[in-house]
């Protein structure tokens, strides 16, 4: 994914290779290159949809239910470098799964 800083509307998404349909709380940790964390959740954006996509990218394959997706608000994505993301689950059996962490760069 090619992201540049300041850019808005641009959809995010996050592979976790498990299933979440029954998520009650979604959660997407940034860190930005300062070391700075922006955490967005369910209530902020963040969802597990129900169908698969395709990253335009890469031509990764995500599965329906088992990948994070957010579209970027205004000062999100405020600084150029080299980022880090992770998504965390939760539900109601209880279950609490963490992503691996995935790096992505955005250009200034």
């Amino acid at each position: 994914m090619t992201i540049r800083s300041g850019e808005i509307g641009k959809i995010f998404r996050v592979n976790a290779d498990f299933d979440m349909t029954a998520n009650s709380d979604l959660t997407l940790i940034f860190t930005k290159p300062n070391l700075a964390v922006l955490s967005v959740n369910k209530a902020g954006g963040v969802s597990a949809p129900g169908i698969p996509a395709t990253d335009p990218d890469t031509g990764e394959v995500f599965a329906a239910n088992e990948y994070f997706e957010y579209t970027t608000k205004s000062g999100d994505i405020d600084q150029a470098g080299s980022w880090k993301v992770k998504g965390e689950y939760n539900d109601v059996t209880p279950k609490f799964f963490i992503g691996a962490t995935a790096t992505f760069s955005v250009l200034g």
